[in-house]
C-alpha cells in the first residue's frame, strides 16, 4: 500500500539550523570562498549555453 505524503514548505521562513548556517555564510567575506573547483566561463562558452525562451507568452 502506497501513500503519498505532501508537506507545505515555507521558503520564506527556514527552520532554525538552516537559518544559523546560512547566518554564518553571510558573515564571512567572499575572500574567503573557494572558487577553484568552478571552471571558468568566458564569453563564448556563457553564450553557446544560453537558454531562449521563444516561447514567452505575454502577461495580460
Amino acid at each position: 500500500m502506497n501513500k503519498t505524503v505532501t508537506y507545505k514548505v515555507d521558503l520564506n521562513k527556514p527552520v532554525l539550523e538552516q537559518k544559523a548556517r546560512l547566518e554564518a555564510l553571510d558573515k564571512r567575506p567572499d575572500s574567503e570562498i573557494d572558487f577553484s573547483d568552478i571552471p571558468e566561463l568566458d564569453e563564448i562558452r556563457f553564450w553557446k549555453n544560453a537558454v531562449h525562451f521563444t516561447k514567452i507568452q505575454p502577461t495580460k
